[in-house]
C-alpha cells in the first residue's frame, strides 16, 4: 500500500508544520494499477490528472463512461485521440466542473473527436462553459443522445435552439444558473425555435427547466403534441396566473406522466387560475409523485379534490393555507401513498392525526409523514406526538416527522426585552 501514500509537508507562514494529503496523486496510483489488471472496466470516477487518460484508455476496450470532477483533461487532443481509437463503446459523460479558458471551443472540440452518433448521455453539474460551440457539436450525435442535463450560464440560454438536430432525447433537464433571461419577451425567434425543436423530440419521456424563466411557455404548446408521452415534468420559476394554457396543456398528457413537480410564484392569482390548476391536476390519474410548491393558495378542499382520483398516488408533497383535520382521511384513502410532506401553515389535531392512521392499509406500509409548518396556536404537546409516532409506527410501520411554523420559544422578529 505504500505506493498510494501521497503526502506533502510543509509549513505556514508561522512556521508551523503541516501534512497535506494529495487525493489527485492517489487517485492517480490507484487507477495506474488498476486499468493494467482491469480491462472489462467501463466506468471512471473522480478527479484525474490531465495524463490520466491518456495512460489508461488505451488499456480499457469496453470504456463507456466518464465521470469527471473536472473537464480538464478532456482538453488534451491525445486524449481525444486515445478515446477514439481504444475505447469504441463509450458512450457517458459527466462533468462536475471546468475552470479554463475557452471551455466551450474546448468542449466542442473533444465532442466532435467522438465518432458521430455514439454520445447518449450528457450531464453537466455546474456551469462547465457549455455554449454554442458545444450545442453545434452535439448535433453530430443527434441521433444516439438520449440523456442531456445542462446546468447553463447567461451567454449559453439565448443559443438553446442550436440544439435542433438532436431529436433522439429521453431526456431533458435544462437549469438556467443565473435565471434572468426571459427567452418569450427578449429572444422571441429563439424561443419559437426551442419550442420547434421540442415538438419534434417524439421520444421524450422526462423534461425538466429549472430557474428557466420561459419554461412553462415553451412547454406548453410540447404538451399538446400527441406523439410525445411524458412520464416526469417538473417546472419551476413561473407565476402561475400568466399560464393557464400550460395548466390546461397537462391534462393531455394525463395518460403517461408519472411525476409532476410544480413550483412557482401564485402572487395575484384569481380563483378561476386557481380552478383551471385544480381540474387539471385532479384528472392525471397516473401520477405517483406529485410536489406542489405554490405558496399560500392551496386549501383543504383544493387537495381534496386535486387527490380524490389520484389512487397510484405514491409520494405527495404540497404546500397550502391552513390544512386542517378535514384534509387527512382524504389522504389516508389513497391506497399507495408511501410519503407525504405538508409544507403548509397546518392545524391537525392529535384526533385527526390518529384517525388518518387507522384507515391506512397494507398499501401504505412504512409511510413517512412530514408536517412541516404546523401553527404554533394548536401545537402538538410531546405526549400526544408520542402516542401519534407509536400508532403509526404499529400500524404500518410508518414515521411522522413533526415541526412548528417557527419555535414558539424564540421572540418574532422585532420583539426585544428591554424598553
Amino acid at each position: 500500500m505504500k505506493q498510494f501514500e501521497k503526502i506533502e509537508t510543509g509549513a505556514n507562514i508561522k512556521g508551523k508544520r503541516f501534512t497535506r494529503i494529495k487525493t489527485a496523486d492517489i487517485i492517480d496510483a490507484i487507477g495506474e494499477v488498476v486499468t493494467q489488471h482491469t480491462p472489462t472496466l467501463e466506468v471512471i470516477s473522480g478527479e484525474l490528472q490531465p495524463s490520466a487518460l491518456v495512460r489508461w484508455t488505451p488499456r480499457l476496450p469496453r470504456l463507456q463512461s466518464l465521470e469527471l470532477w473536472d473537464g480538464k483533461p478532456l482538453e488534451d487532443q491525445l486524449v481525444h485521440t486515445s478515446i477514439y481509437e481504444h475505447c469504441p463503446q463509450f458512450k457517458s459523460l459527466m462533468l462536475f466542473t471546468w475552470i479554463s479558458t475557452d471551455r466551450d471551443q474546448k468542449f466542442a472540440g473533444f465532442l466532435s473527436s467522438m465518432r458521430p452518433n455514439t454520445l447518449q448521455t450528457l450531464q453537466t453539474i455546474s456551469d462547465v462553459g457549455v455554449s454554442a460551440e458545444t450545442f453545434r457539436a452535439l448535433n453530430n450525435h443527434g441521433q444516439s443522445l438520449e440523456d442531456l442535463r445542462l446546468c447553463l450560464s447567461n451567454e449559453a440560454i439565448p443559443h438553446l435552439s442550436l440544439l435542433k438536430g438532436c431529436t433522439a432525447l429521453k431526456t431533458l433537464r435544462i437549469e438556467d444558473n443565473h435565471n434572468t433571461i426571459d427567452l418569450e419577451a427578449t429572444e422571441h425567434d429563439v424561443f419559437l425555435e426551442i419550442i420547434s425543436w421540442l415538438q419534434k423530440c417524439s421520444d421524450l419521456q422526462r423534461l425538466s427547466f429549472s430557474k428557466l424563466q420561459s419554461g412553462a411557455a415553451i412547454i406548453t404548446p410540447v404538451l399538446l403534441e400527441e406523439k410525445i408521452q411524458l412520464i416526469s415534468l417538473e417546472i419551476d420559476s413561473y407565476t402561475l396566473k400568466d399560464h393557464k394554457a400550460f395548466h390546461q396543456a397537462l391534462v393531455h398528457q394525463q395518460s403517461s406522466l408519472r411525476i409532476l413537480f410544480l413550483n412557482g410564484d401564485t402572487e395575484g392569482m384569481f380563483r378561476d387560475d386557481l380552478d383551471i390548476l385544480v381540474e387539471s391536476l385532479r384528472q392525471l390519474r397516473q401520477l405517483r409523485h406529485l410536489h406542489l410548491i405554490l405558496p399560500e393558495v392551496l386549501r383543504d378542499d383544493h387537495l381534496k379534490t386535486i387527490v380524490a382520483d389520484l389512487v397510484l398516488l405514491e409520494d405527495l408533497y404540497i404546500s397550502g393555507l391552513e390544512l386542517n383535520d378535514d384534509v387527512l382521511p382524504h389522504l389516508a384513502s389513497l391506497p399507495n401513498l408511501r410519503t407525504v410532506t405538508i409544507s403548509g401553515i397546518s392545524k391537525f389535531t392529535m384526533d385527526g392525526l390518529l384517525d388518518f392512521i387507522a384507515r391506512l392499509g397494507p398499501g401504505n406500509q412504512g409511510i413517512r409523514v412530514s408536517v412541516d409548518m404546523a401553527d404554533t396556536d394548536t401545537l402538538l404537546p410531546e405526549e400526544e406526538l408520542a402516542l401519534v409516532r407509536e400508532n403509526l409506527m404499529e400500524k404500518v410501520g410508518g414515521t411522522l416527522d413533526y415541526m412548528a411554523l417557527r419555535d414558539p420559544n424564540m421572540p418574532e422578529f422585532g420583539d426585544s426585552d428591554s424598553d
